[in-house]
């Protein structure tokens, strides 16, 4: 743990970082949580569990407090040159942005890692959190305060590049301030939230739709409820997660991808372990057999859907994506009076194509050596 004061307003402002979530305390009124708002899961303690339980270095938990009470939160989470989670190091997402715009492989990227990645580590709405009950001077001024603890300590380090690399177009605050601070900022992603009825109506969410696109949606109910398929909702279990890793490891063969089943289970395992009861698994059945699951996490009022996998060759022609992945999780969000379903990044016609709100994102970053910045410079916006 290392803290630093930072001058400003009628208080000091004090910046600590933490290397461990047990470290963490709990000083005033305001849980570390609180402070993330909408979309917020995966800089909130019950995936922070998760993601430390499976870092290869410890993260960093940045907390800012006005005399007793909390003010400010970041995650931050040191990346290996050969770290495993791809879409949250900058080497990786740079050379991808080189490779879109020129067709030619960026090898100079490999001088962005290791990498500290600020604002959780998943490749959906980097946040960082502050108190919104603050003045907004007040409010950049914490922010700002971990803004550059974060860069301290990443270059006391040794660490290459500090980056935000999935920030909400919405969040004017962050933006600002790393813009402030010389951050680069490069085109992003777009992240996809469905929004809930507030009515707790199906037929709502049908209602948005011109009849044509209706009339689709209606046909695939119709073949789902006609062949029997079913649903169930259930803790995360060890039992379940024997049954589900198989229909995981056909959807990454059906991409193409190759897939570690011993990584898989690991990761499994975590979840189950530390993200406590927001995780859940929505289960599709076929005459009595599995044939889909998405997992999910539920939080602040929120559905967060993670991943999904299907038996293709039991599931035949039948929509059973849509059916689970959609309608289903609509049908628990009703029920449970949940404002939004985030869907994170991809699949974008899909998604669209099923009701989802686009949120563009933009992704920032500053490289420890000036050296980089010619070669980053044609990649960011103009």
């Amino acid at each position: 743990m290392s803290s630093t004061p930072e001058a400003g307003g009628p208080t000091t402002l004090r910046v600590t970082a933490y290397r461990d979530l047990a470290e963490l305390p709990h000083p005033g009124t305001v849980h570390w949580d609180t402070l993330f708002g909408p979309r917020g899961f995966y800089a909130a303690s019950p995936w922070l569990g998760h993601a430390q339980a499976t870092a290869a270095t410890a993260p960093y938990y940045f907390t800012v407090t006005d005399g007793a009470e909390w003010v400010g939160a970041l995650p931050a989470y040191p990346l290996e040159q050969d770290t495993p989670y791809v879409f949250c190091s900058p080497g990786r997402v740079v050379d991808t942005l080189h490779r879109q715009a020129t067709g030619e492989p960026a090898p100079w990227a490999a001088g962005l890692m290791p990498a500290l990645a600020c604002g959780g580590r998943n490749p959906s709405h980097t946040k960082a959190g502050v108190a919104p009950g603050l003045d907004p001077r007040r409010r950049r001024e914490a922010l700002a305060a971990m803004v550059a603890e974060a860069e301290r300590q990443a270059w006391a380090a040794g660490l290459q590049s500090v980056s935000f690399l999935y920030v909400d177009e919405d969040d004017d605050l962050l933006r600002g301030v790393l813009a402030d601070a010389q951050y680069i900022s490069f085109p992003g992603q777009t992240a996809y939230s469905l929004a809930v009825p507030d009515d707790g109506s199906f037929d709502s969410y049908l209602a948005r739709f011109d009849q044509r696109h209706r009339v689709k949606l209606k046909r695939e109910l119709r073949a789902l409820a006609e062949a029997g398929v079913s649903y169930r909702t259930r803790p995360l279990t060890e039992e379940l997660i024997e049954q589900i890793a198989p229909l995981e490891m056909a959807l990454y063969a059906r991409h193409g991808t190759t897939a570690d089943p011993v990584a898989f289970r690991a990761v499994f395992d975590s979840i189950a372990t530390n993200t406590g009861d927001t995780a859940r698994v929505t289960t599709a059945h076929l005459d009595g057999a599995l044939i889909g699951f998405a997992l999910t996490f539920t939080h602040g009022g929120e559905l967060y859907a993670r991943q999904a996998g299907f038996d293709y060759e039991a599931k035949g022609r039948l929509p059973v994506y849509f059916g689970l992945v959609y309608y289903e999780l609509l049908r628990l969000a009703l029920a449970e009076g949940l404002t939004h379903i985030h869907y994170s990044t991809g699949s974008d016609r899909v998604k669209l194509s099923r009701g989802c709100t686009p949120r563009r994102q933009h992704a920032y970053l500053k490289p420890r050596h000036p050296t980089l910045t010619p070669h980053l410079a044609p990649l960011a916006h103009p």
